[in-house]
């Protein structure tokens, strides 16, 4: 990769990094300040994951890191966090007339186990930034829960412990910032997993903690041990309920697409059933906004994975808004 095409690359004072993040608040380069901007939880809505969303201020410059770091060309098998590339894209990769095994696996609590050291490295021995710009960078990125309120986060910490997650200062877990640094930070484990591929003929792809692999050819068990010491290697886990292999002609799920036995991606079963369920309920509620919206959200994301998909539902969501 090449780091000289990022802005932030050499940066040597404080100073220049201000004008070049166009931070106006000084405060936001110390750490103390920035941690208070955060506010960690545990998102039980679905199945439980841990949340700590920025304030207004720092997601602002945490999206000026993340534009300059897009700068940095990654490998075209990376499609997290990175522009005009999607989930979708990842699966598209593993097609082709029901011919790949495939095998997949999926990093426990990833952005929670990048510990701040690995996020300094990075910008200090990658990007050539001086120690305390490659600091403030960190700072920006990372979070120290030790910093905070102790009280709030017992819920916070037995789930990072169920993980098995030692690590308290850490890569944030909803910043803008934080799927293209889980990649960049990480650049040689990929590299050695995708240097591994090559060897065998199989294709890999990274979307953030899934890391999938796909071959004509059987994908074998030294094969699979072999990634799984390597992960071990730079001290992250694999969550053994998601690795999974599928054979040549079995269905398989991809990022959330499912790649059929003819190795076609199709649309998810339960997003076929939201999408019926939105647009029974707004043929008989045609004035809910709400559900419109909603309808246009589920429509685009099928379309995302097949682009023909629900044209009719497509044109009843979409064109009645000039009309409201």
């Amino acid at each position: 990769m090449k780091y000289t095409d990022c802005p932030l690359y050499g940066i040597q004072s404080k100073k220049m990094l201000k004008y070049v993040l166009h931070i106006k608040n000084g405060n936001l380069l110390k750490q103390d300040y920035v941690v208070s901007m955060i506010s960690p939880y545990i998102d039980r809505s679905k199945k439980p994951r841990l949340i700590e969303p920025p304030q207004t201020e720092l997601k602002t410059v945490q999206k000026c890191i993340k534009t300059l770091l897009g700068k940095i060309e990654v490998p075209d098998n990376v499609f997290s966090g990175i522009k005009g590339k999607s989930y979708s894209d990842n699966a598209r990769q593993h097609l082709g007339e029901g011919t790949r095994n495939l095998y997949k696996i999926d990093l426990t609590a990833f952005f929670p186990s990048i510990s701040r050291e690995t996020v300094y490295r990075f910008f200090f021995e990658d990007l050539c930034c001086s120690p305390d710009v490659a600091e403030v960078l960190t700072n920006l990125t990372t979070i120290d829960l030790k910093k905070l309120d102790q009280k709030c986060l017992s819920e916070v910490y037995d789930f990072l412990a169920a993980k098995g997650v030692k690590c308290c200062n850490h890569l944030i877990s909803g910043a803008p910032t934080s799927q293209i640094l889980s990649y960049l930070v990480n650049h040689k484990m990929f590299d050695e997993l995708q240097a591994l591929s090559d060897n065998n003929y199989v294709i890999m792809t990274v979307y953030v903690d899934d890391v999938v692999f796909s071959s004509e050819h059987n994908i074998s068990s030294e094969f699979r041990k072999t990634v799984l010491s390597l992960i071990r290697k730079y001290n992250y886990q694999v969550s053994r309920k998601k690795v999974k292999g599928y054979s040549r002609t079995y269905p398989k799920l991809v990022t959330g697409v499912i790649i059929n036995s003819a190795g076609k991606a199709t649309v998810k079963n339960s997003l076929r059933k939201k999408i019926m369920f939105e647009h029974e309920y707004l043929r008989n509620n045609p004035t809910d906004k709400k559900s419109r919206q909603r309808l246009r959200g589920l429509v685009t994301a099928a379309r995302q994975v097949d682009k023909s998909a629900y044209p009719n539902i497509r044109k009843f969501a979409f064109e009645k808004f000039t009309k409201e």
